[in-house]
């Protein structure tokens, strides 16, 4: 059983990392870390930082039955924050909206497990901290042809995705062709608005499947309706996935990427993702835009 650690927002975050940030969060609000510690990151130091997330994908984030925000992402931006002195505002909102906010100066950087992609580095600065492994997620009652053994078995079956995910370009530039050469029909891509749009197709039947992180997807199997079952696929790619800034922010890259390191370096992200069970995933050599700096596999 994956253990939950539950933020509580509106109190001092102490415990195992030592921090000393004070927030509140809601689902339908904004949260506010305010640090105590401004000794580093001169550039921002006591400035007032916009983070955008959508908290709907456990254990990245996601609110919880007493409206707090949780998750690994959060630990981790209040760890950060309290290291370099800022004040720190969250702004919950939809997943699309994300880069558009970031590249506008409407939010200084973004956080939910956004995966680091060449297209995406075009449009936003990555800096990459963990790393993500993705599976192909059915339900129990599923009956068709996808299974463990052939990557391929997905073609023809229908696929659910929210608006803005990368799941969609996976599918369609990488199976897709795979499909097609094989003489095989393609995956049909379902497109939603929000997570939970994306999960009641999954749920009721209307699509096939979704393709998922698997730390994500065994959170959501404690508390989706019905039964998921998860299919490793060895034509899914692992991925990095980080923070996003403007791509001309150089102060506020610089003292997120220092905050980050520090954070590293004295033992705070590694209690992090072990409190989360989730150390396997992590990248102790955090970078920029590493998907085209440093390809994994490459």
């Amino acid at each position: 059983m994956l253990r939950h650690r539950t933020i509580t927002m509106t109190t001092v975050i102490g415990m195992a990392f030592g921090l000393a940030a004070c927030s509140s969060a809601s689902a339908d609000g904004t949260a506010t870390t305010t640090a105590t510690d401004d000794a580093s990151s001169d550039g921002i130091a006591g400035t007032t930082v916009t983070l955008a997330t959508d908290a709907n994908y456990p254990p990245c984030e996601w609110i919880d039955d007493s409206g707090e925000m949780v998750g690994f992402e959060p630990d981790i931006w209040n760890a950060i924050a309290d290291r370099i002195g800022v004040t720190l505002e969250v702004e919950n909102t939809d997943f699309d909206s994300l880069i558009p906010g970031v590249q506008s100066g409407r939010y200084d950087l973004a956080m939910e497990c956004i995966s680091d992609r060449a297209e995406r580095e075009e449009q936003v600065t990555f800096l990459d901290f963990i790393y993500a492994e993705t599976a192909v997620i059915t339900t129990a009652d599923y009956d068709g042809p996808i299974n463990d053994t052939d990557p391929l078995s997905v073609c023809g079956e229908s696929m659910g995705a929210q608006t803005g995910f990368d799941t969609v370009s996976i599918i369609t530039d990488t199976i897709n062709p795979q499909c097609a050469d094989a003489g095989l029909d393609e995956v049909t891509v379902n497109e939603f608005p929000s997570a939970a749009d994306t999960y009641n197709a999954l749920y009721s039947g209307r699509v096939d499947f979704v393709v998922q992180d698997t730390a994500a997807a065994a959170y959501l199997n404690q508390s989706s309706p019905v039964d998921l079952v998860v299919h490793h696929n060895s034509e899914l790619p692992k991925l990095y996935l980080g923070m996003i800034f403007n791509q001309d922010d150089d102060a506020m890259i610089q003292a997120w990427q220092q905050g980050l390191q520090e954070i590293v370096d004295d033992g705070t992200y590694e209690s992090i993702l072990d409190d989360w069970d989730i150390s396997p995933r992590a990248r102790t050599e955090p970078g920029i835009n590493l998907a085209t700096t440093n390809p994994i596999g490459e």
